[in-house]
């Protein structure tokens, strides 16, 4: 692609986007909808996609790891040529609407899979989808937004996604309710019915997302396709992702754990803890879609990375829990040791997204702000497929304990390195002409 030919950011009307007005734009709705829509697709596929993995195809922990963790860096490989090639095209509405229909047409077709493989396989072109569509979401919200109401705006975004998340998890614990907790066929119902909220996020980003006139760059040709250079402050950021990402596996395997330390030591309905680890899945997702809205607020009154590094202290308390959950087998106590763990999980998340989001978009010009997103991405892709594998791996072979011993081990520095960006900051060189007009 030619420097050329690079477009530059939309110009937004005047009532869209004005600096003044706390109001949120129409394309930010918009957006958030289709999140809400997609989001119920694929939550009602992943709560239950590693108990079907472990207890219809009879795979391992490990297996369950690597194709979510495979997933995750299909995702951000994706991202990262999606934030250099479309998030900051004309075309990119159309773009997002491929990147939804493939998502939710890939977990549709795992309801006919029979083999792990062809698990792998589904799972990894749904989230290229994924990967595809997420810079060009964050790109429309971030043009879409003023500076100063940035926070608010990812926050809208994220909480309509994690409500979707709410309302998928609860439809799959219907079909299950609904099929006497014969569990095994159930998953098939839940994948293929995945396709139905999934076509309505597709119409939502085609009919409703507007993406305000696009005019042309005069400087484009010379900033080159790679753009201005990321500041220190940003570089060492996403060194604290990419060590955080290190420990950060998987949430099915999180929910594998729990399922498990929900079965009796003596043995005991492998249906009845699928059921209730949906339901403490269900609570994380309440407690995400609540968290982003205030964290939005939060992001855009803490100038530093203060609230990154607090969320990815966080995961060393949900590791802390899992290795707690180890030690209880059935009952009561197991399931408030799970529940606590996703409880805090669902905190963690929701702080995270926003933070981040709203950090980077205040930290890069804006003309480079699908490329810093999609560079976000294909870190955290990379590091999650790690942290999965070193996670699943551990806990196959060696036990898990040690695994997420391991895992808070990485999550701690990642902190403490998120924690230090501000002073990266302020020891780095200057900021060039495109940022400083910021």
């Amino acid at each position: 692609m030619s420097s050329s030919s690079i477009p530059s950011e939309p110009a937004s009307s005047s009532s869209d986007r004005s600096p003044a007005s706390p109001r949120i734009p129409r394309d930010v709705w918009a957006i958030s909808f289709a999140s809400l829509f997609a989001d119920w697709g694929y939550e009602m596929v992943l709560p239950v996609l590693p108990f079907f993995l472990i207890y219809t195809l009879y795979t391992n922990p490990f297996v369950v790891g690597a194709i979510d963790g495979l997933a995750q860096f299909g995702q951000s490989v994706m991202s990262e040529v999606s934030g250099a090639l479309w998030a900051q095209s004309p075309q990119r509405r159309r773009t997002a609407a491929v990147g939804y229909a493939l998502t939710g047409l890939g977990h549709a077709l795992i309801a006919i899979a029979t083999a792990w493989p062809q698990v792998l396989v589904l799972r990894v072109s749904a989230w290229l989808g994924r990967g595809t569509r997420q810079p060009i979401k964050h790109a429309i919200v971030s043009n879409a937004s003023s500076s100063e109401h940035k926070g608010k705006a990812f926050g809208l975004e994220q909480a309509l996604d994690s409500l979707g998340a709410v309302v998928g998890t609860v439809a799959a614990i219907a079909i299950l309710l609904w099929s006497g907790l014969a569990f095994s066929g159930a998953f098939r119902w839940i994948f293929a019915l995945s396709a139905v909220p999934s076509a309505a996020a597709v119409t939502a980003v085609l009919v409703f997302v507007h993406d305000r006139a696009w005019r042309p760059a005069p400087t484009a040709a010379l900033r080159g396709t790679l753009g201005p250079p990321m500041s220190r402050g940003v570089r060492w950021f996403f060194l604290a992702e990419l060590v955080f990402g290190l420990g950060y596996y998987s949430i099915l395997l999180a929910l594998l754990r729990v399922g498990e330390s929900l079965l009796p030591s003596t043995g005991g309905s492998v249906a009845f803890a699928v059921a209730a680890s949906l339901v403490i899945y269900l609570l994380y997702n309440v407690v995400y879609t609540i968290v982003p809205y205030p964290a939005g607020h939060w992001a855009d009154r803490m100038p530093g990375a203060g609230l990154v590094s607090l969320s990815f202290a966080l995961f060393v308390v949900v590791d802390l829990l899992l290795v707690a959950g180890g030690d209880v087998r059935g009952g009561v106590l197991a399931f408030l040791v799970g529940a606590s763990a996703f409880t805090v999980a669902g905190i963690q998340i929701g702080l995270q997204g926003v933070a981040e989001l709203a950090w980077l978009s205040r930290h890069v010009p804006e003309g480079s702000a699908g490329r810093a997103f999609g560079r976000l991405g294909m870190i955290q892709g990379l590091a999650v497929l790690s942290g999965s594998l070193i996670v699943g791996g551990l806990w196959t072979y060696v036990n898990a304990t040690v695994a997420f011993e391991v895992s808070a081990a990485f999550c701690s520095a990642g902190a403490v390195l998120a924690a230090l960006v501000p002073q990266m900051e302020l020891a780095g060189p200057s900021r060039g002409p495109a940022q400083e007009a910021q």
